[in-house]
């Protein structure tokens, strides 16, 4: 697995992947990580995109963000009121079905 430095880029590349996925057989590895260990959600919850992190989470990209860090935990860092609604929101479903 390759490793992204630039946050921005990686959240980018993966969007990108998954939108092509359409015209390109295969599964879009979700789980590609930066140098870190941080993963394309922990970006869209960093830059505080809400449209990211409702399409990274639709694709069944990995809640843990990060080692040791789940991406509520994250939302709740950065205290980002609509991206905190949003992820419980979703656990609450998880934790239903």
């Amino acid at each position: 697995m390759k490793n992204y430095s630039d946050g921005l880029f990686l959240l980018k590349l993966i969007k990108h992947r998954i939108e092509e996925k359409a015209t390109i057989h295969g599964r879009v590895n979700l789980d590609t990580r930066d140098r870190f260990s941080r993963n394309a959600l922990y970006w869209a919850i960093t830059y505080k995109r809400v449209e990211d992190v409702k399409f990274l989470i639709a694709q069944g990209i990995s809640q843990e963000v990060a080692p040791n860090l789940n991406a509520l935990s994250h939302a709740i860092n950065i205290e980002n009121e609509e991206i905190i609604s949003l992820l419980n929101i979703n656990e609450e479903m998880a934790l239903s079905a």
